[in-house]
């Protein structure tokens, strides 16, 4: 079994795995692709094994789909699968279904575990945790009970990662009380962590905040992912300040840190305009050699900076970056459109096309935001039209609510309504909004009136009846109007504005008399 010509250097520790795993008779290809950990590697063991004739030898074939799983390469695990692994046994079975998981094809994946119980083969508690998860993602319950009652048919006990799946398949559907027997039927005989971090998590989910809190409190022993879960979960219901507070009960406990709580408190920082606290944390990470500056940090910082307004030192972070994903595009051309640099949202797009990197419709929302606002009507349609019949991409209501809005600005209202037509789905308040808005500004009554009363009756805020008085007093009809607001007796929500002042935020409204330095503030204004 000839390796010699494979130009990969092994490190030292590398080197006494080998020598380790010789002694204990492990096939000298199994050792080498487990130690791979990069592409071309996997691939210049792939040619050494079909060069020697050896890829069909068991275990080599069903090996090399697990290589090419780690390095994140499914296309061609799955080619390796159907073209060499002959007579798959449940292991290279499970090796596929779990890459197909992490590439987001968990459809192929479901389907590729019916073959396995098709060809009479026994799924072990591997297969079932990659299963359940497959169906989490598509949030296929009825499917998922069917590997529940599978699981139970064939008398597997479940482990903490079958329950773990079972608890999230079930929360991710939505039926949280399923999952919550499931948990209960297993912490009667253990209490590991696992299971109840996922029902935090499902909790969080489905907006059961206070429900997640009492599983949280109520728990003996907690990890990193425990915490990371509750600050997700905060995230995720728009609490962000109880993010900050959870965050430094963590520190003060000296729970390590992982990415996810990083990246979930960096967030929060963004969306408080906390500055400091986020600089903070920039700092930790840069001082502690344990935390990797991973894709997803790096975007988490240059968001978290480009929504506390320093969007030049958001810049500067994202060109230091030497990985960037899509996301990390999104995030600077999102800031650079916010900050209203339409010219320099184009400039970055051409930048990330070149780059090889794919648009998604994230993207495509922040440039024809950009467009929106500065009235550049011709390069908005030029992007709308880029995105659907270059890229494939099918607008969503984001997309369409921005092209509504880029069109009312500029007066082409008959267009926008052509448009608002067109759509495949039921236009919701923030499109019908945006076209009644601009026929306010065009003093346009024909069409706003009936979109008036659209817009009540999908949603009858008392802004949307303000907004309009401008229009029917400027046509004439405001006394019937103005009778049915003072019936309504309606009051607009107040805008509320945030700053941080030496690490303390302070939340301020219009005409804001109850704050505590609501008079130091006017009498600063005042001079």
């Amino acid at each position: 079994m000839a390796f010699a010509s494979i130009s990969v250097r092994l490190p030292e520790q590398n080197c006494i795995e080998l020598q380790r795993g010789k002694r204990n008779r492990i096939p000298s290809s199994v050792l080498l692709l487990q130690m791979c950990r990069e592409n071309k590697e996997v691939k210049q063991l792939h040619g050494q094994l079909i060069l020697n004739g050896l890829i069909h030898r068991s275990p080599n074939a069903a090996r090399l789909v697990e290589s090419y799983v780690r390095v994140s390469e499914t296309a061609d695990a799955l080619l390796v699968f159907e073209a060499s692994v002959q007579s798959p046994d449940t292991f290279a079975y499970n090796v596929m279904i779990r890459g197909l998981n992490l590439s987001k094809r968990s459809m192929e994946s479901l389907f590729l575990y019916e073959r396995l119980l098709s060809n009479g083969l026994l799924p072990d508690s591997h297969t079932y945790t990659f299963v359940l998860k497959a169906c989490s993602h598509l949030k296929a319950v009825l499917e998922g009970k069917q590997v529940h009652a599978q699981i139970i048919k064939n008398g597997i006990e479940p482990n903490i990662h079958i329950c773990s799946s079972l608890i999230s398949m079930y929360s991710y559907a939505g039926n949280v009380e399923s999952a919550k027997q499931v948990l209960d039927e297993f912490s009667v005989h253990n209490n590991a962590i696992c299971p109840f971090n996922s029902m935090i998590t499902g909790y969080m989910n489905e907006g059961m905040v206070e429900e997640a809190v009492e599983i949280f409190n109520t728990m003996v022993n907690k990890d990193t992912t425990t915490w990371s879960a509750m600050l997700s979960g905060y995230v995720k219901n728009g609490m962000h300040e109880d993010v900050l507070v959870t965050f430094r009960k963590m520190m003060s406990y000296k729970i390590p840190l992982n990415e996810p709580s990083l990246v979930c408190t960096l967030s929060a920082c963004g969306e408080l305009g906390a500055l400091d606290q986020g600089r903070w944390i920039h700092k930790y990470i840069m001082n502690k050699r344990e935390i990797v500056m991973c894709v997803n940090v790096g975007t988490a910082l240059v968001d978290m900076y480009g929504k506390c307004g320093c969007i030049e030192f958001s810049y500067q972070l994202f060109q230091k970056m030497p990985k960037r994903d899509v996301v990390t595009w999104g995030v600077i051309i999102s800031s650079f459109a916010t900050h209203g640099q339409a010219k320099k949202c184009f400039q970055l797009f051409d930048e990330m096309i070149d780059s090889g990197v794919e648009p998604n419709g994230v993207i495509f929302v922040a440039l024809l935001s950009a467009c929106s606002h500065a009235g550049l009507i011709e390069k908005g349609c030029q992007y709308f039209y880029q995105m659907v019949h270059e890229f494939g991409i099918r607008p969503s209501i984001e997309h369409f609510g921005c092209m509504v809005d880029l069109l009312g600005r500029a007066g082409r209202l008959a267009e926008a309504e052509q448009l608002i037509l067109s759509m495949p789905e039921e236009p919701n308040s923030v499109i019908l909004g945006a076209l009644f808005n601009a026929c306010r500004i065009h003093n346009d009554i024909e069409r706003g009136r009936p979109l008036f009363k659209r817009l009540i009756n999908l949603e009858p805020s008392p802004d949307r009846y303000k907004l309009a008085a401008s229009l029917f007093a400027n046509n004439g009809e405001d006394y019937e109007f103005r009778k049915l607001l003072k019936d309504e007796s309606l009051e607009s929500r107040c805008g509320l504005s945030s700053i941080q002042v030496d690490g303390v935020d302070y939340e301020f409204m219009v005409s804001d008399i109850a704050n505590d330095r609501a008079q130091d503030v006017y009498g600063t204004l005042e001079g």
